[in-house]
């Protein structure tokens, strides 16, 4: 049986032989409050593109002629619309920044996900030993039984 202090030798000895630069890269980018994983947040991908078509609205906006104004009923459109895109997407962008995702917000919406296909498969099984044949599929490839 090996004793406390040969695992502690074998574990640094395994810490020495498997060092590789990715792998430390990667969980000190996780270790740093997930930055990687809050890149991806949808709340900052919608509010980058509200941002986006936000500034070109605007400055749109701002070059209207005057006949494109008084086709607007004397409303300069673009203006405002980019001005409430930028609203919009700054909402968005500050947000996702106060209130960033957490691991366990993820796999806790991960786990809610796999409990109701869980339970929609349950239910599936279920009809089928009710009425002792397969449930046909409806979905995109099934084709109706007329």
């Amino acid at each position: 049986m090996a004793t406390q202090q040969t695992k502690g030798a074998s574990a640094a000895r395994d810490d020495r032989i498997v060092h590789d630069r990715f792998i430390d890269e990667a969980q000190a980018a996780e270790d740093e409050g997930g930055a990687v994983r809050n890149l991806f947040d949808l709340r900052m991908i919608i509010g980058g593109l509200f941002l986006v078509y936000g500034v070109y609205l605007t400055i749109r906006g701002i070059m209207d002629s005057n006949a494109a104004v008084q086709q607007a009923a004397g409303v300069r459109i673009n203006l405002w619309t980019g001005l409430s895109a930028l609203v919009m997407g700054g909402g968005f962008v500050l947000w996702a920044m106060l209130r960033p995702l957490t691991l366990d917000e993820i796999v806790e919406g991960q786990g809610e996900n796999a409990d109701e296909e869980r339970a929609a498969e349950e239910l599936r099984l279920e009809r089928e030993r009710a009425t002792g044949e397969p449930e046909r599929a409806t979905g995109e490839g099934a084709r109706p039984s007329h």
